[in-house]
């Protein structure tokens, strides 16, 4: 529903020249209206004198792109490419120009409520991700530094300061611009402020250099990932220099913390940073997968004061000493979001994996058990686990050698209560694969499954949500994983630098059977000369 209000703003904005012509003299309040108006309709000339023009205090993205009163579609996963680059540079044209109709008001631009979808509804069809987002607003101040250059410059520019928030997105490929960009920031009216940060494909110097930069005291999430070879050695450092005060949620690259790399003088760092971990007092959230930490849970977990809300632990050989510690942790009761794929969590610690849920059964939104050898015998252990948690929102059990009839006994079990349950992710049967697979699945079988089956399957647990009343629940089978925007959108980067990476191994081992072989080659003529 639209209110009359905004169906006036869109008729407005549709008026093409008219509507630049008239601007200043419309009225303040109607701004916000304006803003998503022209969003919705892709006007960017107006988008961007609107905001060159811009007469209130803030501009923050959740106000004036969600769901209102006047108009109830929620735009801020329209991360239109011309849009936001319309935005963009009406910000540096804010700077530099006179104030016309209204004074310069402008202090805060709060743009992290736009979330990056697969499936762009704007008419460009043309995306602006993080990365993208991140890059250009860091040339938008290099450039607006250097108009303030000019000898013509308006004297107003001078006494502007915008402070604009941004979840940032910084990889080798960014990184010389986004790290001259904050060395300027003293300089420039437009104060880049990254509440959460991103990094990617970077050296260990260049993360610790550009998170200093980028200023870890307003930071209130950090995502190291991927191609950062960033172990627990080098975390004890980073948590020991670097305050993050704010920092509400952390996630570490895989392997971070793989205790197999641990020395005999490394006994006590898992605890030490445990302890470091204490220090951020706001952190509810720890992202640790594909760290083998078996046997060491506790001591990363133990020492933290404040009950983690979100927690993924997949890939990460606990074994039942680690299972039996979390059922009992204080973390256990807190947890929104728990992830413990890659676990026999029914062959090896299904008491402990019982008593977990039912711990933290009334806070539990999300789980994820994917790739945890979840057969058909276990389904009434597991359903039985996953009765108490009714605030559950989100399932995940790809990967599980569930069969046809398992899942439709699952489904129906799910529709008897569950009440605001609304994605599931379901493996496809297990009758859809040839009788002499294994699991986990590999690769070159994943998506060599009998189709027609699979889609017979689908409908009918389809027809069990249908028939309960619960047709709004969303079913998916991501075989190849789930869509990933900031991997979709630095792909082409990230396998540049796995393939570094691999050609790093090669080269390393080569060099190794060389070097063997030119001992072998040297004791060989040896015997042969003392004989």
């Amino acid at each position: 529903m639209k209110s009359l209000r905004f169906l006036a703003a869109e008729g407005f904005i549709q008026t093409g020249s008219v509507a630049l012509g008239n601007l200043n003299c419309v009225s303040f309040n109607l701004y916000p209206l304006l803003f998503k108006a022209c969003f919705l309709h892709e006007q960017a000339e107006l988008l961007q004198a609107l905001v060159r023009t811009w007469p209130l205090p803030d501009l923050i993205i959740q106000r004036l792109l969600g769901r209102s009163s006047d108009c109830e579609l929620d735009l801020t996963s329209c991360t239109c490419r011309t849009c936001l680059h319309a935005v963009l540079t009406g910000l540096k044209d804010y700077v530099l120009s006179p104030p016309r109709t209204y004074a310069k008001r402008l202090h805060v631009v709060d743009l992290t409520a736009l979330k990056d979808v697969e499936h762009q509804a704007c008419p460009c069809q043309s995306t602006m991700g993080r990365w993208t987002r991140t890059q250009l607003l860091t040339q938008m101040c290099f450039e607006t530094i250097e108009a303030m250059q000019a000898s013509d410059l308006n004297p107003s520019a001078l006494e502007t300061s915008v402070n604009v928030l941004l979840n940032g997105f910084v990889t080798a490929r960014n990184y010389d611009l986004v790290a001259q960009a904050f060395l300027l920031l003293r300089y420039c009216p437009l104060k880049v402020r990254f509440v959460s940060f991103r990094a990617d494909s970077l050296a260990l110097k260049q993360l610790f250099y550009v998170l200093r930069l980028a200023g870890p005291e307003s930071m209130t999430k950090l995502e190291v990932v991927h191609n950062v070879p960033l172990e627990a050695p080098h975390l004890e450092v980073l948590l020991s220099r670097v305050k993050f005060p704010k920092l509400q949620s952390l996630t570490l690259p895989a392997g971070a913390l793989d205790v197999r790399r641990l020395g005999a003088d490394d006994d006590d760092l898992l605890a030490t940073i445990g302890g470091l971990l204490a220090q951020l007092g706001n952190l509810t959230e720890l992202y640790v997968g594909f760290s083998t930490l078996t046997g060491h849970l506790r001591r990363l977990l133990y020492p933290l004061n404040t009950p983690l809300k979100c927690l993924e632990l997949a890939n990460c050989c606990l074994n039942r000493v680690d299972m039996t510690y979390l059922a009992n942790s204080l973390h256990s009761e807190a947890l929104v979001h728990l992830d413990l794929s890659g676990h026999d969590v029914f062959g090896t610690f299904s008491v402990s994996f019982h008593k977990l849920l039912s711990r933290c059964a009334a806070t539990l939104t999300t789980l994820i058990l994917e790739e945890c050898d979840i057969e058909d015998e276990h389904l009434t252990t597991f359903t039985n686990a996953l009765a108490p948690c009714q605030a559950l929102e989100e399932l995940k059990l790809l990967g599980n050698p569930l069969g046809a009839v398992a899942l439709r006994r699952l489904f129906s079990t799910l529709t008897t209560g569950f009440p605001k349950l609304r994605y599931i992710e379901v493996p496809a049967p297990r009758e859809c694969y040839s009788e002499d697979v294994a699991y986990p699945l590999e690769e070159a079988v994943l998506l060599d499954y009998n189709r027609d089956l699979f889609q017979q399957t689908r409908g009918q647990l389809l027809g069990i949500l249908e028939r309960a009343g619960r047709g709004g629940v969303e079913v998916c089978t991501p075989l190849q994983g789930a869509y990933d925007p900031d991997i979709n959108e630095t792909s082409n980067e990230l396998g540049v630098s796995m393939l570094k990476s691999l050609n790093s191994v090669v080269g390393n081992l080569i060099g190794t059977l060389t070097d063997v072989d030119a001992r072998r080659s040297q004791g060989q003529r040896g015997d042969e000369n003392s004989s």
